[in-house]
């Protein structure tokens, strides 16, 4: 239920001046567009939430010159799991995907609210179904992933456990599938030490780089 601003982003601006042409979708759910719009985050998780994103892609393509096969996802805690829920359903948008402290099994997430007080909030804004939060889970759809992935998270993550990504990787190799997980010493979930940050940023510029650049042939 957060939104972006048309301000200066240190993160979005590192893309920009290598090159690459960036796109923030305030998605649906996303706050600042009235109650309805923001409403449509609870229980939206992978649906039309998800949908907005690949329609932010085909607007990029019919309104700038975007190669619609070199179009990549990325993102950090919800959009980490945007990225991957991408890289299961929405493959003939996204050529590869990247995610940061990202979600990738909501059902763990409810499961685990139970210990606490905020267990109904939780439940409300996910569900409680476990067959469809498991529907809206990458981890548990990593077979159906056939793009390059990129996994990073901070071992001391009090926000997204790094559980999530080690998990995510584990499945990933088991299906064996192309993906590179990355996991910063005391790394957190905002990206604090400066250290930790510049390792983020040139493995994310590395990954680009890698399944973006132009055929040569």
């Amino acid at each position: 239920m957060a939104r972006n601003y048309g301000g200066f982003s240190w993160f979005t601006q590192f893309f920009a001046s290598r090159g690459y042409v960036i796109l923030q979708p305030n998605f649906r759910g996303s706050s600042g567009y009235g109650f309805e719009f923001e409403m449509a985050s609870v229980q939206g998780w992978g649906g039309a939430m998800q949908d907005d994103l690949a329609d932010g892609a085909q607007w990029l393509v019919e309104n700038y010159s975007v190669d619609r096969d070199r179009i990549c996802i990325l993102g950090s805690s919800y959009g980490g799991y945007a990225a991957l829920m991408a890289a299961v359903i929405q493959q003939d948008s996204f050529k590869c995907a990247a995610s940061f402290a990202g979600v990738s099994d909501v059902e763990a997430i409810v499961r685990y609210a139970r210990r606490f007080s905020n267990y109904e909030v939780v439940a409300k804004q996910f569900g409680d179904n476990r067959r469809a939060l498991a529907e809206r889970s990458p981890l548990k759809l990593a077979s159906q992933i056939d793009i390059p992935v990129l996994l990073l998270h901070g071992d001391k993550d009090l926000v997204v456990d790094v559980s999530q990504s080690r998990n995510m990787y584990k499945a990933l190799q088991k299906h064996n599938k192309q993906v590179e997980y990355i996991e910063l010493e005391n790394g957190s979930h905002y990206m604090e030490i400066e250290a930790n940050r510049l390792a983020i940023l040139t493995a994310f510029e590395a990954f680009l780089d890698k399944h973006l650049a132009p055929d040569e042939n």
